[in-house]
């Protein structure tokens, strides 16, 4: 019997990657494929994948998407309302790609509402992770990691006992820039921090990784989902992609999880059993050649540091984290600010929200956003306080 599926985000890397596994209808009938703005991409799939529902949350193009799905049998809903709506719906897997703090409500709004939620959406995590894992709150709801890291110590740590962990370890390809100096790093450009080396993402989460922004939140994100604290949580350079996740125990022994850097792996990992998982080429090491391994550069990517400071703080500072972030990193693909300057305006974010804003309750989604949106504001003073004084025009 065919599972039903909800995807978030079904226009974007993982929504598309999903879709593109070869064998996802065999097993999953799909009842709501929800998109942003990309209507057109939203219409193929609805017509391809033929879901209960189509989604959009841009409500301007409502009549373009009724009159192209007219006929099909798929009911259509749109805006916040709609989305809300959706997740409201009882289902047996939800995969969560919907891209940064937009991700947030609807994630949370599916605790309890579905029996698997597949998260790839890493603010949802970050921000509002003391509530998607509070077993008070969520009793039914089995929450996987979508990212290849942590579904790869995932994966691992399921052969282990945690008292005999050392440490998790964290790796990154050190993005387009890991081989440039600190003084060469200011004048990048937005199209350089776009050339990933390894993975094909969305805009925001490739200049993420440009940033090792994504390793800070990978980083809070390990926190949650594994119960860990953050000083036993390492972060590696490895610039192949090909080791995802490694586990050191004390007695002197290491484990690593190796696979080709290819996203349907993770998202099925996550979304399949492993009965009917896809099969998938396993990584061939002769062809590899070599693995390297590199220190993390704090002075160079200061991201990392600044996400072990934030969850130092706490809930209310890794919510700043995460949204300082966004604002800073549009910033950057706006012109706004220079690549360098993203760094600041977290630190600066994280240390002005600690220090003056006093809404200290996380308990529940509401101050959650709150809070969330007085650091996007936070930030965008900041950027706009930076613009001024290099004498540019403030929108």
């Amino acid at each position: 019997m065919k599972k039903e599926l909800t995807i978030l985000g079904s226009t974007g890397s993982i929504g598309t990657t999903a879709l593109s596994i070869e064998n996802i209808n065999e097993h999953f009938s799909i009842h709501a494929l929800v998109a942003g703005n990309d209507y057109n991409l939203l219409i193929k799939q609805a017509i391809k994948f033929k879901p209960k529902y189509a989604v959009l949350f841009n409500e301007d193009y409502y009549e373009y998407l009724k009159s192209n799905l007219f006929g099909s049998g798929i009911k259509i809903k749109i805006g916040q309302e709609g989305v809300m709506d959706i997740t409201s719906d009882t289902v047996d897997v939800v995969l969560s790609a919907i891209s940064g703090s937009d991700g947030i409500l609807p994630t949370y709004n599916c605790i309890n509402n579905t029996a698997v939620l597949a998260i790839a959406n890493k603010e949802s995590i970050v921000t509002a992770g003391n509530l998607l894992f509070d077993k008070n709150l969520n009793k039914s709801t089995k929450i996987l990691p979508v990212d290849s890291e942590h579904s790869a110590l995932s994966k691992l740590l399921g052969s282990v006992k945690k008292k005999n962990i050392r440490k998790l370890v964290i790796t990154a390809s050190g993005g387009p820039f890991l081989d440039k100096k600190n003084d060469e790093l200011e004048f990048v450009s937005v199209e350089e921090s776009l050339k990933h080396p390894t993975w094909k993402m969305g805009n925001k989460i490739t200049i993420d990784s440009a940033t090792l922004i994504n390793k800070g939140l990978e980083l809070i994100e390990a926190t949650y989902l594994f119960e860990i604290k953050h000083e036993l949580i390492d972060i590696l350079v490895h610039p192949e992609s090909l080791i995802h996740g490694i586990i050191s125990l004390k007695d002197g022994t290491s484990m690593a999880m190796m696979a080709d850097a290819d996203m349907r792996i993770p998202i099925s990992n996550a979304l399949f059993t492993e009965l009917n998982s896809p099969k998938y080429g396993n990584l061939s090491l002769e062809k590899v050649g070599k693995l390297t391994f590199k220190s993390l550069d704090n002075d160079k990517f200061p991201s990392v540091k600044l996400a072990r400071q934030a969850l130092d703080i706490g809930p209310i500072g890794v919510i700043s984290y995460n949204a300082s972030s966004e604002v800073a990193v549009q910033s950057f693909i706006l012109g706004k600010i220079k690549f360098t300057e993203i760094f600041g305006i977290i630190e600066n974010s994280v240390a002005n929200i600690h220090k003056n804003v006093h809404i200290q309750n996380v308990d529940n989604i509401l101050s959650i956003l709150k809070i969330n949106s007085k650091a996007k504001n936070v930030a965008e003073n900041l950027v706009k306080e930076l613009l001024i004084d290099k004498g540019s025009k403030v929108d």
